[in-house]
């Protein structure tokens, strides 16, 4: 027979005190039921049982006693504390897709294939990009003891927008647009547009400059082209100039004079064009580089190079002809700013006495603003071409054996690395050019042994 126990209760306040918990425990033979007057005897006694919660202590008894095990209710309960909720970014594409970086060219390693992308990332200028829904704070909680005390809750979390290039935050932080129309991603966690103008007719003649990048769909002839970023020329670009400050993209190139100091990547062919960059030039295994002069600091690979006909062809890499170029512009562009600064004082001199300042109209007022403001830029531009000139004078102390690599090269072709050359006699399959004998001589390598 079973011995005979009466039912037990034990209580225990939550961490925080929001809360009274109490364990009912069942009778065991003919023992009796915790007691309801038991307990809330041992909550006044608590300092919590001004507020007791008496149905679910009574169900809490009756679940102990039916089911014979023990059972936990909440006995009394204050104020439970609301927690905040964290801020959130709403990106107006998903996640996933701002993760796609501009596509990889197929066939050139490095370059971009600005002509294959995906129309939902571009954007135009001023469109919103992000934003953010602030953090909420929660509410306090109160103990369920007396005297009644706060409960502090967790705020949310605030959140952050990252910017990048062409992207601009509103002052309260909450809101990012565009600043310049092109191509939405997500550059680590940074908010990033690249910025470009598309030409999708043939431009024929003039000088065109471009603050961002330029994508040509269809070809140019006869033109003077400067960019502040990337080219990508899908059509045939012949007798024209490119003044590029990023990357450039060809499909066929006739007669050009190229100048960057980034990359150039070429698809089809180079016929008698001067190309000076200070990175690399890279080729597609089938294209040709007929005649003219590819001088390449970081390196050339090629497919074929020179002609049966003996066109001379240059190829020179580890010489850095960007930057003496590049310096020499900047002085004179430092020239124009002052000069412009110096026009610009002129124009203000008779404004400047109290008695000419009180007479001015609102319109003479705008103007005198307008050329303070011209005069800041160009003071800031001033800057920024100091800064730029510092460190392109580091850049010409920079020394690097770069190679040469290429499928097929013709005799008459002229290897340059540095202060060393080479004149091919003989034509040359799948090979790389490289110093050797310490510096005193080119060779001819396998490809393998060139990369």
């Amino acid at each position: 027979m079973m011995q005979a126990r009466e039912g037990q209760f034990d209580i225990r306040l939550s961490a925080d005190h929001t809360q009274v918990l109490v364990t009912i425990s069942p009778p065991q033979g003919n023992g009796k039921d915790v007691s309801l007057d038991e307990i809330l005897a041992r909550l006044s006694r608590m300092n919590a049982g001004h507020n007791p919660r008496i149905e679910e202590i009574r169900e809490g008894i009756n679940h102990a006693r039916v089911s014979a095990l023990p059972h936990e209710v909440v006995g009394a309960q204050g104020v439970m504390p609301k927690d905040g909720q964290d801020a959130k970014i709403r990106h107006t594409l998903p996640e996933e897709v701002l993760r796609q970086h501009p596509p990889k060219h197929p066939t050139l390693p490095g370059a971009i294939d600005w002509f294959v992308i995906d129309s939902l990332h571009l954007v135009q200028k001023g469109q919103e990009l992000a934003s953010i829904i602030p953090a909420q704070m929660g509410t306090l909680g109160k103990t369920c003891t007396l005297p009644a005390k706060d409960v502090p809750y967790r705020p949310g979390k605030p959140a952050n927008l990252a910017v990048g290039s062409n992207v601009l935050l509103s002052p309260d932080g909450l809101h990012a647009h565009a600043t310049e129309s092109g191509y939405f991603y997500l550059n680590g966690e940074r908010l990033t547009v690249a910025a470009f103008e598309e030409c999708y007719e043939e431009v024929s003649g003039g000088s065109h400059a471009f603050k961002k990048g330029a994508l040509f769909y269809d070809g140019v002839s006869d033109a003077h082209i400067k960019a502040e970023d990337f080219i990508s020329i899908q059509g045939l670009a012949k007798n024209t100039t490119l003044r590029v400050n990023g990357d450039v993209l060809l499909q066929d190139a006739e007669n050009c004079v190229i100048i960057t100091p980034g990359n150039v990547y070429v698809e089809g062919n180079l016929v008698r064009c001067d190309v000076k960059a200070r990175k690399r030039v890279v080729c597609n295994d089938y294209s040709q580089i007929i005649g003219g002069a590819v001088r390449a600091y970081g390196g050339i690979v090629a497919g074929s190079v020179g002609s049966p006909e003996f066109e001379e062809t240059t190829l020179e890499v580890s010489n850095d002809h960007y930057t003496p170029m590049r310096d020499i512009e900047i002085e004179q562009e430092l020239l124009n700013c002052s000069y412009n600064i110096q026009r610009i004082q002129n124009g203000l001199k008779p404004f400047k006495s109290s008695a000419a300042h009180k007479s001015l109209t609102e319109e003479h007022r705008q103007l005198i603003h307008k050329l303070h403001a011209c005069e800041r830029a160009q003071g800031e531009r001033i800057r920024l071409l100091r800064e730029e000139k510092r460190h392109i004078v580091l850049l010409a102390k920079e020394r690097i054996s770069a190679t040469i690599e290429v499928q097929h090269v013709y005799p008459g072709v002229w290897i340059r690395n540095g202060r060393l050359q080479l004149l091919i006699e003989l034509p040359l399959q799948e090979v790389g050019f490289v110093e050797a004998q310490r510096g005193t001589a080119i060779q001819s390598v396998p490809l393998a042994k060139a990369s």
